[in-house]
């Protein structure tokens, strides 16, 4: 210990005795979280110029001594005047012996740094050994084995983001803010790109390393103003743009993150190019609708007033010329009649069905109880002539169009009342009709209907029962399209509109119309509309 010197010459006013000295130096030892050896060369023979074989511990600190000897030595424990090998058989075969050799012919410290296996654990040793002395080595260690496992995890947890962002299918771009000395923002600079963006641009990542961002992009003042604001806020920034040079729109998301931002870039040409049929188709349907709406005047002016001529005709033919006519010539009028009028009604339901629509925006509650009741007091004459029982039980609100709806169960009492059975003496047997409603389970609704959110309690069930003619549901669904008729005209009158009307307004109210019938035995029209 005489040999060590912590100090060659001390500071004006901090001389210190030879017994601070060791005091100092004998606090350093025992206290110091790192392994501090004291190492004097052993050479063969005699000869101070012979060559090394071992070295010799002259001291060694608490650390080094636990390293050494195990956790479990006695604190009396001392190796002062040990060799090197009697800890350490190998050491020569090691990197560390020609560090030390090397050290000791040179006169100059040196580092190194090595891996030990420790049952299933790797141990990272730093070690720094320095000449003191003739012969002498000085050696301080630490583990950093911690620093090593900190960088692995490191390396991993970067591998694990490269791979999230190279598999996203959005472009990415990481900004880094650009500052003058009294902090300034005056640009960003690209800190990281990934795959997609590389692909996007066509260019590796080295061609981005050092981009500013108006190096790529046209910043406008009023965007670097946006830009500092979101710095300061936290604000996301959300754009759509079109790159002409690549003939491509996207969604642009900008968040901010640390002193910069994220550019997260969405390709959505292909979106962009539906959304733009999606608008010519709606246009289109715009100039459909205003030539139906044409067809529509027409229907109701031009068209209609040539039948109406052709009945006034008709009737002056057989007021007037009655007794100038043959009784052939007279059926021919008499049909000729028939047929205008028939077409005049198929004009007009033809109109009404086109002129049909509604916007669930303007719908509201509508009591369905007092609807049916004007529906009745409409139909009075014709309930009376063919003596028919309609019974009413309590029905829910529903949300509709009170226009709509009316002329919804309109129909569908008609055709209740219109399609009577006829008993085996040729005499009609009265209607008998009962028109219900509750409120629907899942399990009531019909495939369209349960799409999206949990249809449960949704919508309302209207039931309009009656004893009539019935049909084969064979023919269901042609029961409800535009002048489709199961019955001849000479048995029941009809222009074949009435449930294809029905239909449109259910689907209007975004419900659904069905039924279920059987020759001979009545039907049943089941009605889904929205409640309220």
């Amino acid at each position: 210990m005489t040999n060590l010197s912590l100090y060659q010459t001390a500071p004006p006013g901090f001389e210190l005795s030879t017994d601070e000295r060791a005091f100092l130096w004998q606090q350093v030892l025992n206290h110091s979280i790192n392994g501090l050896v004291g190492l004097v060369a052993v050479r063969e023979g005699v000869s101070p110029d012979g060559p090394i074989v071992n070295f010799q511990y002259r001291f060694a600190n608490n650390t080094a001594l636990r390293d050494t000897l195990g956790n479990n030595h006695e604190e009396s424990a001392d190796i002062t005047g040990r060799l090197l090998t009697d800890f350490f058989p190998t050491v020569r075969e090691t990197k560390l012996w020609q560090t030390y050799i090397k050290v000791i012919e040179t006169n100059e410290a040196q580092r190194v740094e090595q891996t030990y296996k420790v049952g299933d654990h790797d141990v990272w040793i730093v070690q720094s050994a320095a000449p003191f002395g003739r012969d002498g080595l000085l050696l301080s260690y630490s583990e950093t084995s911690d620093l090593h496992h900190a960088a692995r995890r490191l390396a991993r947890q970067t591998t694990l983001l490269n791979g999230v962002l190279n598999s996203s299918p959005n472009a990415i771009v990481v900004f880094e803010a650009v500052r003058d000395d009294q902090h300034n923002l005056l640009n960003f600079c690209i800190a990281l790109t990934n795959q997609q963006f590389e692909r996007l641009i066509s260019q590796t990542p080295m061609h981005f390393t050092g981009l500013l961002l108006t190096d790529i992009y046209p910043v406008k003042p009023e965007w670097m103003e946006q830009l500092r604001h979101m710095l300061d806020t936290g604000d996301a920034i959300c754009f759509e743009e079109y790159a002409p040079s690549l003939d491509r729109w996207f969604n642009v998301t900008l968040n901010h993150l640390n002193d910069g931002f994220v550019a997260t870039i969405q390709d959505v040409t292909e979106a962009k190019q539906l959304q733009q049929q999606l608008e010519a188709t709606v246009q289109e349907l715009h100039r459909s609708n205003h030539n139906l709406e044409q067809f529509a005047y027409v229907a109701s002016h031009d068209l209609q007033e040539p039948l109406r001529k052709i009945v006034s005709f008709g009737d002056v033919l057989n007021d007037q010329f009655t007794e100038e006519l043959s009784a052939a010539a007279t059926d021919l009028i008499q049909r000729m009649q028939v047929s205008a009028g028939r077409m005049r009604s198929l004009v007009q339901d033809l109109l009404t069905f086109s002129r049909l629509s509604g916007d669930a925006k303007t719908f509201s509650p509508v009591d369905l109880n007092k609807l049916i009741d004007l529906v009745a007091d409409d139909l009075e004459l014709t309930i009376y002539d063919c003596k028919a029982q309609l019974t009413v039980d309590p029905l829910p609100m529903v949300q509709g169009d009170v226009a709509l709806l009316r002329q919804l169960f309109q129909n569908l009492l008609s055709n209740a009342l219109k399609f009577q059975q006829i008993d085996s003496a040729g005499t009609p047997i009265p209607p008998q009709v009962r028109i219900s409603g509750y409120v629907a389970t899942e399990s009531d609704l019909p495939a369209t209907l349960l799409d999206g959110p949990s249809a449960e309690g949704q919508f309302a069930v209207l039931t309009v029962a009656d004893n009539g003619i019935g049909f084969d549901e064979r023919y269901l669904d042609k029961i409800f399209t535009i002048f489709q008729q199961l019955h001849g005209r000479m048995q029941y009158d009809g222009t074949g509109m009435g449930l294809a009307i029905c239909k449109k307004v259910a689907d209007i109210h975004g419900g659904y119309i069905t039924a279920s019938s059987q020759e001979g035995n009545g039907a049943i029209f089941r009605v889904f509309l929205p409640r309220a």
